[in-house]
């Protein structure tokens, strides 16, 4: 694939994921701030933003290095799947959050991304090293993440709004 076709594909998939996240989360992220409880050494909106647009950052440059591959791998169509699985089950996650506000649900969906994350992880070495390395601040941001949502559905638990 040329180099034009990879980018166009990437951030075409990074426009529409992020697109369907918005969809997903609707227009009650603000009410859902104002009356939730939240974890210390939470990130104020703005920062998930920053945070949101550095996950796509990462995710269009992991698809462009892996479209880009020439090789018959098997593992390149399994990881171009499963980034793709992963980034809907993520946008998917903002319809649980902040429309049916199942912080339970979503923690337990957080949960279960380890096993994707280190699946595409031992994907990406095999296949693209830079890719690989690439991933490394997600990867990192997964482990605050976790912590996180567990913090917050405990929290809005015991002292619900």
């Amino acid at each position: 694939m040329t180099a034009g076709h990879a980018i166009l594909i990437s951030l075409g998939v990074c426009v529409a994921a992020a697109a369907l996240e918005g969809v997903c989360a609707g227009k009650n992220v603000k009410s859902f701030y104002a009356e939730s409880r939240f974890p210390r050494y939470s990130a104020p909106l703005w920062v998930w933003a920053i945070i949101g647009g550095l996950y796509y950052v990462i995710f269009c440059f992991v698809l462009y290095r892996i479209l880009k591959l020439d090789t018959e791998s098997a593992l390149r169509p399994a990881a171009l799947a499963l980034i793709l699985f992963m980034m809907v089950v993520n946008a998917l996650t903002n319809y649980v959050i902040f429309r049916a506000r199942n912080l339970r649900l979503s923690f337990i969906i957080g949960a279960l991304f380890p096993i994707m994350d280190v699946t595409l992880l031992n994907c990406l070495i095999r296949l693209d090293k830079l890719a690989a390395w690439s991933l490394l601040p997600y990867l990192m941001y997964r482990v605050y993440a976790l912590w996180w949502g567990y913090k917050l559905w405990k929290i809005n638990l015991i002292h619900p709004t």
